[in-house]
C-alpha cells in the first residue's frame, strides 16, 4: 500500500506509540484523522500535522465513534487501533472495575469499532491492530493485561482470513515494553519501568517498523525479536521457560 493521501483513522493517538505513528504516518503522506481523550494534546498534534481529530472515549459505544467517521470524513483506507491500557497487580488485589475497562478499552472497543467501521472502507484497506508480546508470553501481575492482548491477537488472526477474499488486510503489532506513558497507569512502583530500562524500545523506530509493515501489508510485527522468539518456545516447553526465564517473569 502507498500511504500518500490515503485516509487513516487512529486510536490512542495523544500519546506513546499512537503519537510517534501518527507523525511517521504524517511523512509518508496519509491524511490522519486522530482519535484520543485529551483536547489539548490532539490540537497541538492536529495544527502540525494538518490533521483532523475526534475526542472520543473508547470506553463508550465505539459505533457512534464510526458514525462520526462517516459522516464528516466518508470512506477510509486504514485503521489503526492502538488504544489501550494496562495496571500491573496481582488478580486479588485488582478491582472488578479495573478489569472490566480494561477488557472495554483493550478487547471490546477495537472489536466494536473495527465492526462498525468495515463499510467505510475503500477496496484493499487495512486494519492494524495494537497487541502485546504480553498476549503471546504472559507473566505474573499481569493476568487481565494479559488476556486481554491475547483475545485481541487470536481475534485478528481470524478476522484476518475473514477479510482477505474482501481484499482487506489485517495486521497486528505485538511489542514488548516500549519507552512511553504507558508505565505511568500500569505500574504506580514505577519498579517495572527501572528493572527493563536496557530492553525498552523507541517509540519512533517502533513507529518506523509498523509503517513499513503496513505498506508492504505484513502479517505481524513483533519486537524485540528476542522475546517473539521467547513467546514462540513458551508454546513448545512452557515449563522450561517458565523455569529459565523466572527472573524476568518477575521483573513487575
Amino acid at each position: 500500500m502507498n500511504l500518500i493521501n490515503k485516509t487513516v483513522v487512529l486510536t490512542g493517538a495523544s500519546s506513546g506509540l499512537g503519537e510517534a505513528l501518527a507523525y511517521e504516518l504524517n511523512r509518508h503522506g496519509a491524511n490522519l484523522i486522530l482519535v484520543a481523550r485529551r483536547e489539548d494534546r490532539l490540537q497541538q498534534m492536529a495544527k502540525t500535522l494538518q490533521a483532523e481529530y475526534i475526542v472520543y472515549d473508547l470506553e463508550h459505544s465505539p459505533e457512534r465513534l464510526a458514525d462520526q467517521i462517516a459522516d464528516r470524513y466518508g470512506m477510509i483506507d486504514v485503521l489503526i487501533n492502538n488504544a489501550g491500557f494496562g495496571e500491573f497487580s496481582f488478580l486479588k488485589d485488582t478491582t472488578i472495575e479495573t478489569i472490566e475497562s480494561m477488557n472495554r478499552v483493550n478487547v471490546l472497543a477495537p472489536i466494536r469499532l473495527t465492526k462498525a467501521c468495515l463499510p467505510l472502507f475503500r477496496p484493499h484497506g487495512i486494519i492494524v491492530n495494537v497487541a502485546s508480546q504480553a498476549g503471546k508470553l504472559p507473566t505474573p501481575k499481569s493476568s487481565i493485561y494479559c488476556m486481554t492482548k491475547a483475545a485481541l491477537y487470536q481475534f485478528s488472526n481470524a478476522l484476518r482470513l475473514e477479510l482477505k477474499p474482501q481484499g482487506l488486510h489485517v495486521m497486528t503489532v505485538n511489542p514488548g515494553p516500549i519507552a512511553t506513558e504507558f508505565f505511568v497507569r500500569a505500574d504506580l512502583s514505577r519498579k517495572y519501568e527501572k528493572n527493563v530500562a536496557n530492553i525498552v524500545l523507541s517509540k519512533e523506530k517502533l513507529a518506523r517498523t509498523v509503517t513499513r509493515a503496513m505498506v508492504r501489508e505484513k502479517r505481524e510485527v513483533n519486537a524485540p525479536f528476542w522475546m517473539e522468539g521467547s513467546a514462540k518456545a513458551y508454546g513448545l516447553f512452557p515449563r522450561v521457560i517458565e523455569w529459565l526465564g523466572k527472573s524476568g517473569f518477575d521483573k513487575k
